[in-house]
């Protein structure tokens, strides 16, 4: 009886595994609801890749890059709470508990920032939308007085 049983299952798997699977082809995709853009020393910056992501019950990360794009000044890391209430927020040497932003300019070179202005325009907890705009200067111990400096950054982000 068991051999019986066995037997059905794998003849059931078989038929049902090489039925043919009908697959709509959509040209419609949805587009990222996210949006980020900023400008370091002056140039624009308009990720292709926004990923959201709660790390805890009150921190958003967001993670951003090119793809398919030189690897050099690709890539942004921020850190925001979630329960951030609009208004505006400076931090300097390098402290905040409310935003925070990381650089991989290349390979070798990663900054964190310094100095940073942060302007919560609206942070909507029902459906989950935040949009702010904000400045920063980025560090490492590296850049000697001449840091990247982060302009115009605005972001809207669903969490």
């Amino acid at each position: 009886m068991k051999i019986f049983l066995i037997n059905l299952f794998f003849i059931g798997a078989i038929l049902l595994s090489s039925c043919k699977k009908e697959i709509s082809k959509s040209t419609n995709t949805p587009a990222n609801p996210n949006s980020f853009t900023l400008k370091k020393d002056g140039v624009s910056y308009s990720p292709n890749y926004i990923f959201v992501s709660q790390v805890d019950e009150d921190a958003l990360a967001v993670e951003t890059y090119m793809v398919y794009q030189q690897a050099e000044n690709n890539t942004y890391g921020l850190f925001v709470k979630r329960s951030i209430v609009p208004g505006t927020y400076v931090s300097e040497a390098g402290g905040s508990e409310y935003f925070s932003m990381i650089h991989i300019q290349d390979s070798s070179n990663y900054f964190g920032w310094e100095n940073s202005t942060l302007t919560v325009l609206s942070n909507d907890t029902v459906t989950k939308v935040l949009h702010c705009t904000f400045e920063v200067l980025l560090y490492n111990d590296d850049c000697d007085g001449s840091c990247p400096q982060i302009t115009d950054g605005e972001m809207t982000i669903h969490y």
